[in-house]
């Protein structure tokens, strides 16, 4: 029975933040990112599956080895891989859009930053099999 544990909102917020202060704003926005595609996938199926996260750049990949960045990833309610056959962590099957945007969003706040960097980047990505 996969495990119902719901993130709470603005969960992960804090250490998002503190992840951003130390350079690793690109792979929280790469996260941000799959979480916004992941929800928009299961309101447009109507049907939920774990998604594997895949760092396809070294920078995700390094960041996905940080354990802070894990511990981030299971604030917002991600688990790592369950068994040897899995390499990468999962969007488990059990959260909703709704909490999935929610968690985007908690990573998105803490990127606001006054120094003006485009936020525009923020939109979520369509993919080209949309």
């Amino acid at each position: 029975v996969e495990e119902r544990w719901v993130p709470r909102e603005g969960a992960g917020q804090g250490l998002a933040h503190r992840l951003q202060q130390e350079g690793l704003a690109g792979p929280l926005q790469w996260l941000e990112n799959c979480l916004r595609r992941a929800a928009n996938d299961r309101e447009e199926d109507g049907a939920s599956h774990p998604v594997p996260l895949v760092p396809l750049s070294e920078e995700n990949e390094e960041a996905m080895e940080d354990r802070h960045f894990q511990a981030l990833l299971q604030q917002l309610g991600l688990r790592p891989p369950a068994t040897e056959q899995e390499s990468f962590w999962r969007i488990p099957a059990a959260l909703t859009p709704q909490q999935l945007r929610r968690a985007a969003a908690s990573i998105a706040r803490c990127g606001h930053n006054p120094s003006g960097s485009p936020q525009r980047l923020l939109e979520p990505l369509r993919c080209p099999q949309d």
